[in-house]
This record gives C-alpha cells, structure tokens and sequence, in this order.
C-alpha cells in the first residue's frame, strides 16, 4: 500500500511537471523576443530590405512584414502556437509562393525551417522575369554584360523550381544586430547554407 501510494504521488507530480513545461501561449514559446522590432540590410546594389516582427495579438500572434527598397511589402509571415503539438508554426506569404514551417530556438538563435510551393511560370513569364532581373543588374552596375549568360541561367533555375525547403537561422549579435542565413535542401538532402546577411535595427 505504501508503495502504491508513493507511485501514484510521483505519477502526480509528473503530469503536474509535465504540465508546467508546456507553454500556455506564444509569448511563453517565443524565446526570441530580442526580434521584436524593425531590421533593415543593404545589398551590394545598395538596395534596403526591411523585417518588421511584431504582436498583432497580445502573447498570442506575431506578424512579420518584409519590405522591399521602395517601402513597399513584398512578403507577409504569421508566427502562433499550436498547443496540442506544441510546436511554434510559421505561415509564410510573397507574390511568389507560400510557405509552412517550424520554429525552434537555440541560445540566441531562432531557426525557421519551411517547405514552400509556387505556381509554375510559363516560358512568356520566365523570359519577362529574366529581362527585367538583367535589366535592373546591368542598370546597378551589378553585372556585366560577360555575366548575363551566367545570371540568366542562374535566374531561370530558381524560378522554374516550384517546390523546395529552406531554412533560415536568425542569431542575436548584439542589441541592435543580427545575422541571418538561409539555407536551401538540395537533392540530397542536405541543407546548403548561403552567406550570412547582417541586419541592423531601425
């Protein structure tokens, strides 16, 4: 009988434990809030993209915004709690594709790893996107005309891909800086990491 007692009082504080290290909401979940807030990066053509993370719904629901250099948004992210997996789940949106995914934290990391799909182009389509991407690069001084057959093959590569999975890994480097790597998974299977963008806060 003791012993029947001592196992029922230890199950009882297992299921208590248990229940106390599942998160009740988001912001229990959200070990990242040093993201909160607006980024802003430059590339090489001198162009500014932005994030902007923030509550739309108090502990429950964090939007992202991303901009592109003329101010305008181009993409759209919501980040919820699921409870019953406890998983923190990202739900990406672009004119291009969309996209469902995961969050997990690591120390000062965030890791978001999502599958994405988009509509395939036509070849009328691909060919605009092509002319205008080249257009815009040779404009900028970013390319030279000896580089255009290489870019447009690079170009047609990734439009014509329709499905695929990312991940992309956020570090805190200090209070108003962060680094952010995408990574794309090839056939193999693996994770190919891309260099490393650094974004400073507005």
């Amino acid at each position: 009988m003791k012993k029947l007692t001592s196992l029922i009082i230890f199950v009882g504080l297992a299921i208590n434990v248990s229940g106390q290290d599942q998160p009740k909401n988001l912001k229990e979940a959200f070990k990242a809030d040093w993201l909160i807030g607006t980024w802003e990066t430059k590339n090489d053509e001198g162009q500014v993209s932005g994030h902007t993370f923030s509550w739309k719904i108090e502990d429950v629901l964090i939007v992202r915004e991303s901009t592109g250099n003329d101010g305008e948004v181009q993409g759209f992210g919501i980040i919820s709690l699921d409870v019953d997996e406890d998983k923190v789940l990202y739900h990406s949106f672009n004119n291009r594709y969309a996209s469902i995914g995961e969050i997990k934290f690591e120390g000062d990391k965030m890791i978001r790893t999502s599958s994405w799909k988009s509509k395939k182009l036509s070849e009328e389509e691909l060919k605009s996107r092509i002319e205008s991407i080249v257009a815009n690069r040779l404009a900028s001084g970013a390319v030279q005309e000896a580089g255009v057959p290489e870019l447009k093959q690079g170009i047609r590569n990734y439009f014509q891909r329709t499905s695929g999975t990312r991940r992309y890994t956020y570090e805190k480097q200090g209070e108003d800086k962060m680094a952010m790597t995408h990574a794309n998974k090839d056939e193999s299977g693996q994770f190919v990491d891309g260099d490393p963008v650094t974004w400073t806060r507005k």
